[in-house]
């Protein structure tokens, strides 16, 4: 079931449906997206998980916050070209921040996979990981396809 929902901090496009593990991959750029989808697929074989590719668009201050600066329908194209062994539900998020609006999308069971380049220097979706972990959400950072970072426990108490 396809819906369209408004939250204070934008337009949400989902599919609903109901898994044990919710995997959460946003979409940074192309690359490093299918980085993060390959490792949610690996993550996820044989787990019956729910894989949910967001794309954050951010809205700045001069425009309504359901007004978005690049065309709905190429955002959905962008989306529509990653494909998973696993189902995917796709979602676009209006926000004025990226980092608020995809943690106005997170459960409190949701692990958020990322894909980061390996770099001297601290990258943004590193940044972006620590963050999330600080605000208590659970993070996989992947880099080079394989995973490099899973400090929060998957197991709450």
């Amino acid at each position: 079931m396809r819906t369209k929902t408004t939250f204070s901090t934008g337009v949400v496009e989902q599919d609903k449906h109901a898994a044990a593990l919710d995997l959460v991959v946003p979409f940074t750029t192309p690359e490093l997206t299918r980085a993060a989808l390959d490792a949610a697929n690996r993550m996820g074989a044989g787990l019956n998980p729910t894989i949910r590719l967001i794309r954050v668009q951010v809205v700045p201050f001069p425009l309504d916050l359901d007004q978005s600066p690049v065309y709905i329908e190429f955002l959905k194209e962008q989306l529509a070209r990653f494909r998973s062994d696993l189902p995917v539900a796709r979602e676009i998020r209006l926000a004025r921040s990226f980092e608020d609006g995809l943690v106005g999308t997170l459960g409190r069971d949701s692990v958020v996979i990322l894909a980061a380049p390996k770099r001297p220097w601290t990258t943004r979706n590193e940044r972006l990981a620590r963050a999330l972990r600080r605000a208590g959400h659970m993070v996989v950072l992947v880099t080079n396809g394989r995973s490099v970072e899973a400090k929060q426990e998957l197991v709450h108490a």
